[in-house]
């Protein structure tokens, strides 16, 4: 086989095995570069005191929300009680109204059931922010 032939095929077989690879790598980065800035809703919010009501004994969590969206908006969240072996055993929701942007609202989620002797441990568990703004374009 002439040399000629034996280097067009090592190109055009490095060609078929890096150009995918390149394109690849590139998809990664731009897909990273476009989300790095991503922000959740979740993020905003902190747990700042979980317990028990001491007359009904339900499980009771005071969420702190500080928004970091740029929109005046409502925090709708989801609070999961867990138990002494990190089962859910109770979940609860609450919103905090028109929080605007930097500011701090609060809430207070009460489960739906008289929980156990020990202290439940509260997480968030879900978090959605809905713009309370209407848009210049839809204004009248």
């Amino acid at each position: 086989m002439p040399r000629w032939a034996v280097v067009t095929l090592v190109v055009a077989g490095a060609l078929v095995v890096l150009v995918p690879v390149g394109i690849f790598v590139g998809y990664v980065y731009a897909y990273g570069e476009n989300h790095k800035d991503m922000r959740f809703p979740s993020d905003d919010v902190t747990v700042a005191r979980c317990g028990l009501d001491p007359a009904t004994r339900r499980p009771v969590a005071e969420l702190s929300i500080t928004s970091g969206a740029v929109r005046d908006g409502t925090f709708a969240v989801t609070v999961g009680f867990l138990d002494g072996q990190g089962a859910t055993a109770d979940r609860g929701t609450g919103a905090a109204l028109e929080v605007a942007p930097g500011a701090t609202g609060t809430t207070v989620v009460t489960g739906t059931k008289a929980f156990g002797r020990d202290a439940p441990r509260c997480v968030v568990e879900d978090a959605v922010f809905a713009s309370t703004e209407t848009s210049a374009a839809t204004g009248p």
